[in-house]
């Protein structure tokens, strides 16, 4: 069944479906699978659309939240709570991931700041923005490979739903979800939105997934044969989406590994028969297939993008501008919500403030700031050491792409969703799956006879000990049988 959907297991995996299920952790990998589903498929724009005012004005502070952080805090709650230890269960978790501890512990401080003195600005997007990441990363720290196996096929499956989603909308002018910024609908944005939302966040999350597909040897729940045609969906949906910078990182990365594996082909490195094919079966169709969308003119609103900006590449070299003039109380504890807007219409920016990092210090200072970078980048440091190499580069990638956004200045899944795919798709679990090996008291003959010497194999014995006192024994009977026969002779 999995090989003829596509999504299978790597061989190391062959046998999860064998293995016992993990004690403990069936509601809570339940809630957690859950919880993915929904951060993949409910965006800012699905939730509006559906009545809960997530991004608008007005509603209660519990609409504000996304349900899937709701799922995640409940399945961490009763991972905590359903162990036989739950206190040394909790301290030996935080030990375990600090990196998101430091996270957690920076966005309290950072809303004890807010709310009391930046009380004019909203602080609940440090919830699903921030916080949420490190939840899942301490769920992840203890889910066994079939979770993550569970959860790799799921994240497939929606991802190649919201490539088709997104070219069909890209081609069509029609939408899933309306494109809603402020309350008013773009009905003249081209770019798609599809099941993620807005088009950077769009593009980063389907970015994130190429790049892994890319450049990591062995993507969970995926089968080889096909990698290539759903690497080449995501590559397709890209001008589709609309996002520039994420585009060209995307092509770059395929174009050098691409260049790499052509040079090892002519140094003499082995190409399998079935790659050789497609890549000389796909080539020629993929340029005849861009030359026709090209002739056909579906490219030229993001080609347009290149040629007229609209000045939101110098917004993004203007915007530091808006240090100019900071007094060093400002430059302590940020400007005032009002003072803020006001600076970013003086000097232009019309697109906002397309920075996380400048947009954390003109909001709250370079103290409370860096004690968020320290989280961030405590979470980086977790992330790196749960997944190694294979994190790198599409770390890197987020890092990037914040760095040109709003990212993790406003209230976006830039952190969340990535934490999912890297944690799904690359990070290995451990092998805790496996069942002690313990001996069977029913087969120990010491339980039932309380004396005697253990047989071969016992719990307790190693067999190499048992066998020579086995042999021992046998050679003392054997002796004693031949003395006794000596005896009758003689006698």
């Amino acid at each position: 069944m999995a090989a003829r959907s596509g999504i299978d297991e790597r061989p190391a995996a062959a046998g999860i479906s064998s293995l016992p299920p993990r004690t403990g952790r069936g509601i809570v990998d339940l809630l957690l699978l859950a919880g993915v589903v929904a951060l993949l498929s409910l965006s800012n724009f699905a939730l509006e659309f559906f009545g809960i005012p997530y991004n608008s004005v007005g509603g209660s502070v519990v609409s504000k939240i996304h349900p899937a952080t709701y799922l995640f805090s409940l399945a961490l709650g009763l991972a905590v709570i359903a162990n036989r230890n739950p206190v040394g269960y909790l301290i030996d978790l935080l030990f375990r991931c600090m990196g998101s501890v430091f996270l957690l512990a920076a966005c309290i401080l950072l809303w004890v700041f807010i709310s009391r003195y930046k009380a004019d600005q909203p602080a609940s997007f440090l919830i699903d923005t921030l916080m949420a990441a490190a939840l899942i990363f301490m769920l992840f720290a203890d889910a066994g490979e079939r979770t993550r196996l569970s959860i790799a096929r799921a994240v497939h499956i929606i991802m190649v739903l919201n490539c088709f989603l997104a070219i069909v909308e890209g081609l069509s002018g029609w939408r899933l979800f309306p494109f809603v910024l402020g309350d008013r609908e773009q009905t003249w944005e081209f770019r798609a939105t599809a099941l993620f939302g807005h088009p950077l966040i769009g593009a980063l999350i389907t970015g994130v997934y190429a790049v892994i597909l890319i450049t990591v040897r062995d993507v969970r729940g995926l089968s080889q044969r096909w990698r290539l045609p759903i690497l080449l969906v995501c590559m397709v949906t890209m001008p589709f989406i609309g996002s520039r910078t994420s585009f060209t990182v995307v092509y770059a990365v395929a174009a050098v590994v691409m260049g790499l594996n052509v040079l090892r082909f002519l140094c003499g490195r082995a190409v399998s028969v079935r790659m050789l094919l497609a890549v000389l079966v796909l080539a020629p169709l993929g340029v005849v297939a861009v030359t026709a969308m090209f002739q056909m003119g579906l490219f030229d609103n993001f080609l347009n993008r290149f040629l007229n900006d609209k000045s939101s590449a110098q917004s993004r070299i203007q915007l530091f501008s808006l240090f100019r003039g900071l007094g060093l109380r400002e430059f302590l504890v940020g400007q005032t919500k009002l003072g803020l807007e006001t600076n970013v219409r003086w000097n232009g920016l019309t697109e906002g403030i397309e920075n996380s990092w400048v947009g954390h210090l003109v909001r709250y200072g370079i103290v409370m700031s860096t004690v968020l970078w320290f989280g961030v980048a405590g979470w980086f440091v977790d992330m790196l050491r749960a997944s190694g190499r294979g994190a790198i580069l599409p770390l890197l990638f987020v890092f990037l792409i914040i760095s040109t956004t709003v990212g993790i200045s406003g209230k976006t899944t830039m952190l969340t969703i990535p934490t999912v795919l890297i944690l799904a798709l690359v990070t290995r679990a451990k092998t805790d799956d496996l069942p002690a090996m313990r001996p069977d008291p029913a087969n120990d003959v010491l339980p039932r006879t309380g004396s005697g010497t253990p047989l071969a194999g016992a719990g307790g014995v190693p067999p190499t000990t048992t066998a020579a006192l086995v042999a021992r024994r046998d050679a003392s009977v054997a002796g004693e049988r031949q003395e006794q026969r000596d005896g009758h002779q003689h006698g």
